[in-house]
C-alpha cells in the first residue's frame, strides 16, 4: 500500500467530517479512492426546506454533491493545492424522502493540468432513481503553505488562542 496515500485518507476524512462545512452538516466519508468519493447524509431536522412535508432544503443537496466532487479532485492531487469550485450544474430530479439518509458519490472522469471534471449523483434508496445529479469543474491553484505540518500548526495555535483570535485571522 503507498504510504502517502495511507496518510491521506484518513487525513482527509478527519479534515471534511470534523471542521467548518463538514461538521454542520454532519456528513460521513464513506468511500475514497483516488477520484472517487461517498459519502452519506443523516436525515437532520435543522436543514428542513419544507415545514409542512419535512423535506430537506435544495441547498444542502447543492452543498453535498459540491464538497463530494469536491473531494473527488483533491483525491486526484500529487501536489499540495487547494480545488476550487469553478462551475456547478445540478439537475434535481425529485425531492429527498423525509427521514431518510442521503447517500452521495462523485467521481472524477477528466484531470488536466489546470481542472478537474467531475460527475455526482445524489440518492436515497435506489442509485438508479437520483434525487440530483451534477457535473462540476474544479480549478487546481497550488499552494506550498497546504502541508500536514503547517495545518496542525495553525489548528493547535487557534486551539491556543481561541475562537477571537481565530475570527481575527479569518478577517485577514
Amino acid at each position: 500500500m503507498d504510504l502517502k496515500l495511507a496518510i491521506f485518507k484518513p487525513m482527509l476524512k478527519l479534515a471534511m467530517e470534523r471542521n467548518g462545512h463538514g461538521a454542520a452538516l454532519g456528513f460521513e466519508l464513506t468511500k475514497i479512492g483516488r477520484g472517487e468519493v461517498e459519502m452519506t447524509f443523516p436525515y437532520k431536522e435543522e436543514v428542513i426546506g419544507n415545514p409542512i412535508t419535512g423535506v430537506i432544503h435544495g441547498g444542502v443537496i447543492v452543498s453535498l454533491l459540491d464538497t463530494c466532487c469536491g473531494t473527488a479532485a483533491i483525491t486526484m492531487l500529487d501536489r499540495p493545492a487547494i480545488t476550487p469550485t469553478m462551475d456547478l450544474r445540478l439537475d434535481y430530479m425529485h425531492p429527498a424522502e423525509p427521514h431518510q439518509p442521503i447517500y452521495v458519490s462523485a467521481k472524477v472522469y477528466r484531470n488536466t493540468s489546470n481542472v478537474l471534471f467531475c460527475r455526482g449523483s445524489a440518492w436515497q434508496d435506489d442509485p438508479e432513481n437520483p434525487i440530483a445529479h451534477c457535473v462540476a469543474t474544479f480549478m487546481k491553484v497550488e499552494t506550498p503553505s497546504i502541508s500536514l505540518g503547517n495545518v496542525l500548526r495553525r489548528r493547535f495555535n487557534r486551539l491556543i488562542r481561541g475562537d477571537k483570535a481565530f475570527e481575527r485571522e479569518a478577517d485577514r
